[in-house]
């Protein structure tokens, strides 16, 4: 092993200038809108002035070598050009997490890191109390400046640090990886070779900028005199779109875009004839050979897994191109990592620090000039000047060639989709949730699609009601907590008492054993609500295999007042969309709910089209608003053309008679109650376009809930608004709406107005 590797950049403004000065009109960063149409483009030459006026702009806000700058972006030309800069001239850059970071998390890192700017992209703050950033001055970037008023003195090699990046630590707090440019750049390169990048390449960037992924692929494409496409996230349904509109060649992914895209046939159907692609990179997460497979027999493209962390600054192994092909199968089917990158010396090491020999499984240990410094609050990460991975792992030897392959975590880190979850800060965050809980334990669950999930395994307090205190919880993290980002929140909960947790001598409860030893069946999914003895009611979220059915459901009951899938697809979240299915799974019905802290005053105000709007909904507000049911045995009527809109006063006065099926349908006592909703008001022009209702909406309240029950025999759109009241009370809400039309109106005038 040549552990002496020359570096294959002296600094990073020299090789940028040399590409600008080779090729000026190459195309360098495309920036890309969802779709992957190009929105933006910089050719290496415009990429060479663009890094000057970024590190100007850099020196103009006051930052000087050594200091360290936070950046707020979402994945976009602007992030990679300032962090270029920052490493080209000496200042050390701290990428945050605009998605998932919260208030305390950016206090956290800004303090431990002492962060003196944090450069803020439009909206990228939006979420973030200002307390959490004082101390900090704060920089909403509105572009570089046109030109450089000041000379820069650049950095003259690649030793200097130049990025700290976190990564979830088995304490609360994430751990900050110390990564010098030079470490940055030997793994580029290693990636370069690995995976044949050269100037013809575009990489297509799927992963988040502020995690080491994407940030060194970028460098591997840069080193490689290629093009780096930018969209501004991964699309689910736009992914090969993109890959077809861009023209990549290459590109980086975990196992939930694997897993995402096995379904998308069609998608690529419709694009392949443009599609370039010709390999692909995945790892970060735990990958499931059987997915690997099965993308590659559906779409041709050959996937090679790779391994590493944040602290390697990415690859450390990964299995080679050009294999002959019964042994690249042997090794896809084995879920092997491969072999170790040039620059990386790989062991498997027992406790004691002895390596291992072939098949013997040990902790996989690492040394080499990708390994990072150290972490910036002087955890220990090191052994006889090996990084320990905390990955449990051995090798075999084929052809005289050392082959890797993972067995699990030393660590009880969860790895979901390449991104690294504290199971404390979960659990942290779920006792602040809930009450209810006594105790709680987190730990990685099988997910097809991330690899892992968050688990939950609770222990309940002694006198709670342990249905209704789950459904409680579900709701809570449905609907969004400030505890937890969307992307921590488990997805998995299951129940074990006190005295059944696998505890040792000291009474530290194991997590690894609990792990280990709960089966997959004792988790139920938070998506599940009730179940009785005909319907089981489920939330749908967007990667449910209910979600086309759903739309489809959707569009059947709403006809041409439905929104494109696409819409529909990104509303999911936004609400409660609660799903009635037949044991065989077919669907019959669904309610969508929405929670806002509006009064009945204000939510009169609002039109249809508002009701998902930020400035509608709370997920700690005090009322639920029911926005539409869906029943599968609902048969649309043709609608009569109506000349004249009526008053207000004429629709109430209709709906007070009793001819409106819809307010006949709400006016019905349900869940036990004594009685139905009643109306507080029209909404004249809440959906203009509905013309069943003449463009009319109408605002009704439920009796607050008590003691609800589920009435098995009644209509499954009965038992949507009975769930929906059920949750109020689970949660403690005393206020359900129904925000609804009078759908009999233009047939009612149709026959009564000559």
């Amino acid at each position: 092993m040549d552990m002496s590797l020359s570096l294959p950049i002296k600094n990073l403004r020299e090789h940028i200038a040399a590409l600008a000065q080779k090729n000026p009109d190459k195309a360098a960063l495309v920036g890309c809108d969802e779709v992957g149409n190009v929105r933006q483009r910089l050719t290496y030459q415009e990429l060479s002035r663009s890094l000057e006026l970024a590190a100007a702009y850099l020196v103009g806000l006051g930052l000087k070598k050594g200091d360290r700058v936070a950046l707020a972006f979402k994945n976009s030309p602007e992030l990679l050009i300032l962090s270029w800069a920052a490493w080209a001239s000496g200042i050390v850059s701290v990428p945050m997490d605009t998605k998932r970071e919260t208030g305390e998390s950016y206090q956290y890192k800004l303090a431990l890191n002492k962060v003196r700017v944090l450069i803020a992209q439009g909206g990228a703050l939006k979420d973030i109390e200002k307390k959490y950033l004082e101390g900090v001055e704060v920089t909403d970037f509105v572009g570089f400046p046109e030109k450089a008023v000041t000379d820069i003195e650049w950095e003259p090699d690649l030793a200097h640090l130049a990025l700290i990046l976190f990564t979830s630590g088995t304490t609360g707090h994430p751990k900050g990886a110390m990564l010098t440019l030079e470490n940055l750049i030997v793994n580029a390169d290693g990636i370069r070779q690995w995976l044949k990048f050269s100037a013809e390449d575009t990489f297509l960037v799927n992963l988040p900028l502020h995690h080491i992924n994407s940030t060194t692929f970028c460098l591997s494409t840069l080193l490689a005199g290629g093009t780096i496409a930018i969209p501004p996230n991964y699309s689910n349904s736009n992914f090969w779109q993109q890959v077809a509109t861009t023209g990549a060649t290459v590109t980086s992914i975990v196992q939930s875009i694997l897993f995402d895209q096995l379904g998308r046939t069609q998608e690529f159907a419709a694009f392949q004839k443009d599609i370039k692609l010709s390999r692909i990179q995945i790892g970060s997460a735990p990958v499931i050979a059987q997915s690997v497979q099965e993308f590659r027999k559906k779409y041709g493209i050959p996937l090679y897994q790779g391994y590493g962390q944040t602290e390697t600054a990415l690859r450390v192994a990964g299995v080679p191109m050009d294999l002959p092909e019964k042994l690249y199968e042997r090794l896809v089917d084995d879920n092997s990592i491969g072999i170790p990158m040039p620059w990386a010396d790989l062991q498997i090491s027992d406790e004691s620090g002895k390596f291992l020999g072939e098949g013997e499984e040990g902790e996989l240990v690492v040394k080499g000039p990708a390994i990072m410094e150290g972490y910036v609050g002087g955890e220990p990460a090191f052994r006889d000047e090996y990084f320990l991975t905390g990955d449990i792992g051995l090798f075999r030897v084929i052809d005289g060639q050392k082959y890797y392959y993972l067995k699990g975590r030393k660590r009880e880190i969860i790895i979901k989709g390449g991104i690294n979850i504290s199971p404390i800060a979960v659990e942290n965050a779920l006792k602040k949730i809930s009450s209810d809980i006594e105790q709680v334990h987190v730990v990685a669950v099988a997910d097809e699609r991330y690899g892992e999930e968050a688990g939950a395994v609770i222990s309940w307090k002694k006198q709670v009601d342990e249905a209704s205190a789950k459904r409680r919880l579900k709701c809570s993290l449905l609907l969004g907590t400030p505890h937890l980002s969307a992307y921590e929140t488990p997805k998995y909960i299951s129940a074990l008492p006190v005295e059944d947790l696998p505890m040792t001598s000291t009474g530290k409860v194991q997590r690894s054993v609990l792990r280990d030893t709960l089966p997959y069946e004792r988790f139920e999914s938070i998506f599940g609500l009730i179940k009785t003895s005909e319907f089981r009611f489920t939330v749908l979220h967007r990667y449910s295999r209910w979600l086309i059915p759903s739309y489809e459901l959707y569009q059947k009951c709403w006809g041409e007042l439905s929104t494109e899938q696409r819409q529909y697809e990104k509303d999911v979240p936004k609400q409660l969309i609660v799903l009635a299915a037949k044991p065989d799974d077919s669907l019959v019905g669904q309610v969508a709910i929405a929670r806002t802290s509006l009064s009945e005053q204000e939510l009169l105000k609002v039109k249809y089209a508002e009701l998902l709007s930020p400035e509608t909904l709370d997920p700690q507000g005090g009322a639920l608003v029911c926005i539409s049911i869906c029943s599968a045995d609902f048969k649309p009527k043709p609608i009569p053309q109506v000349d004249a809109t009526p008053d207000a006063g004429m629709v109430r006065e209709y709906l007070k008679s009793g001819h409106d099926p819809v307010m006949r349908f709400h006016e019905k006592a349900k869940g036990g109650l004594r009685e139905g909703a009643r109306l507080i008001d029209v909404i004249p022009g809440g959906r203009p376009k509905d013309e069943s209702a003449c463009g009319y909406n109408m605002l009704l309240e439920y009796p607050e809930p008590k003691n609800i029950a589920i009435t098995q025999d009644a209509p499954v759109s009965n038992q949507l608004i009975e769930i929906a009241l059920l949750l109020a009370e689970d949660l403690g809400i005393k206020h359900v709406y129904a925000y609804s039309r009078p759908g009999g109106l233009a047939q009612y005038l149709s026959k009564t107005v000559r």
